[in-house]
């Protein structure tokens, strides 16, 4: 396992485990990232698809969310996403689903579950967006916003579903696209 740190809020310079084959997001992307969101992360209640670490869901927790629940498949992820929330001392703020993301989606929607900030950095072979639009629109608030990273040549939709693309950024090899409900804006 190896470590990262928190990027910025109460929890900078905070160490995080990061299990043995994951990708995480690099420290400038997740400062764009949360640069762009700043304002509306406040009080937010976040989701994370395909959590890793749990690094970006742990990031936005430090700069003031309100809750994360983690979605990951893996055993080593999951537990590590646990751990993380142990040692940084946010347990009590975060939900892990441990298991594949279609059943985690639906489970959530059928939950009636709905949140502000929706993050996803699937593997950068992963060929199913569609899957992921139409449950991610079903699961975001009125003016919620979905993030997703993927490597740079990858093409995604401008309106898929109810959704909108409203920003996109290059970062290297990574990609990082923002889509808000039709209705929302920010």
């Amino acid at each position: 396992m190896g470590k990262l740190s928190l990027t910025g809020g109460e929890n900078k310079k905070k160490k995080l485990k990061v299990p043995k084959g994951v990708r995480p997001t690099r420290a400038i992307v997740k400062r764009s990232i949360f640069d762009t969101l700043r304002g509306i992360i406040e009080g937010s209640e976040v989701l994370e698809i395909f959590a890793g670490s749990g690094a970006v869901g742990f990031e936005a927790l430090s700069r003031g969310a309100k809750s994360c629940f983690f979605i990951e498949k893996s055993r080593d992820g999951a537990l590590a996403i646990i751990e993380n929330a142990r040692n940084i001392g946010i347990l009590d703020r975060v939900k892990v689903f441990k298991g594949d993301y279609v059943r985690g989606l639906n489970d959530l929607i059928r939950e009636g579950k709905k949140f502000d900030l929706i993050f996803a950095d699937p593997p950068y072979d992963f060929d199913f967006h569609e899957e992921i639009f139409s449950r991610v629109s079903q699961l975001l608030k009125p003016d919620g916003i979905y993030v997703v990273e993927v490597r740079n040549k990858t093409v995604l939709p401008e309106r898929p579903e109810a959704l909108m693309k409203r920003k996109e950024v290059c970062f290297g090899q990574t990609k990082v696209v923002y889509y808000c409900l039709l209705s929302g804006d920010f």
